[in-house]
């Protein structure tokens, strides 16, 4: 079982905890990120790698992408056309 401590709103404190191993991410870290890439393969609609703080990127709040698919976005946003200043 993984307990782990979580801050609340107001100051207060919870601890939680869930089965299984915790999950890591490829250099080994804590891992209390999953990659919100979507990816249509896979039942979750996401790509769900394990990525810590130091790897993972946040291109939006709440919305974390693996180093994989920070390059996939930097690339779809190289592609999309510019906009010109109304």
């Amino acid at each position: 079982m993984v307990c782990e401590r979580v801050s609340l709103p107001g100051g207060g404190a919870a601890i939680v905890c869930s089965p299984g191993r915790r999950k890591r991410c490829a250099c080994g870290k804590s891992a209390p990120f999953l990659c919100d890439w979507k990816v249509t393969s896979r039942r979750s609609g996401t790509c769900d790698a394990p990525i810590c703080a130091d790897h993972a990127t946040e291109p939006a709040p709440n919305k974390h992408l693996c180093p994989t698919h920070t390059e996939a976005y930097a690339a779809w946003q190289a592609a999309q056309p510019t906009r010109m200043p109304a």
